[in-house]
């Protein structure tokens, strides 16, 4: 008898572990640097947040090409002309509506936008953890890429920088 709820308390600490882990590797929500892909360098930092169960992000901090800052959601100065509303890149919701799919292990059946041309675009996301990195990828039909984006740390937001608390956040899905 004893022997058993050993064996039951040992399982169900095993389950509650491998749980946890799972749970660590599905939630992707803080603050990610987006790297250009051709530069290399530095464009922004996004806040991946949750709302009902859904994923979203909202750009915080853009950056100059030589990655001085541009824009802060505390003092954006930038506009997105090429959205209809020509609303501020910084605090612009530029990824929404992505599902967990637990049976593909990844972020799901939701939109990117590219804020600079206006287009929109089906997305997933997913976690490479042997890079350690967000794989992000933005496609129209059967053709898309991929682009690796970064966990921000502390060095990568300006000095004065106040990280936003997003549990408060609500979608803001931009007029295309």
């Amino acid at each position: 008898m004893q022997k058993s709820l050993i064996r039951a308390l040992c399982s169900l600490l095993l389950f509650a572990a491998a749980s946890a882990l799972k749970a660590a590797d599905t939630d992707i929500t803080g603050f990610w640097k987006i790297i250009d892909d051709e530069t290399g360098r530095l464009r922004s930092i996004i806040a991946l947040y949750q709302h009902q169960d859904k994923l979203y992000g909202r750009l915080v901090v853009t950056f100059h090409e030589d990655e001085t800052v541009k824009n802060t959601i505390y003092a954006p100065v930038e506009r997105a002309t090429a959205l209809p509303d020509q609303p501020f890149f910084a605090g612009l919701d530029i990824v929404w509506d992505l599902r967990w799919d637990g049976n593909k292990q990844r972020w799901d059946k939701g939109k990117i936008l590219d804020p600079k041309k206006g287009k929109v675009y089906s997305s997933h996301i997913s976690w490479d953890a042997k890079k350690q990195q967000l794989v992000v990828r933005s496609k129209i039909g059967p053709f898309g890429r991929n682009q690796f984006w970064l966990r921000a740390e502390d060095k990568d937001f300006p000095a004065d920088f106040v990280l936003p608390d997003t549990s408060s956040w609500t979608p803001k899905i931009p007029r295309t």
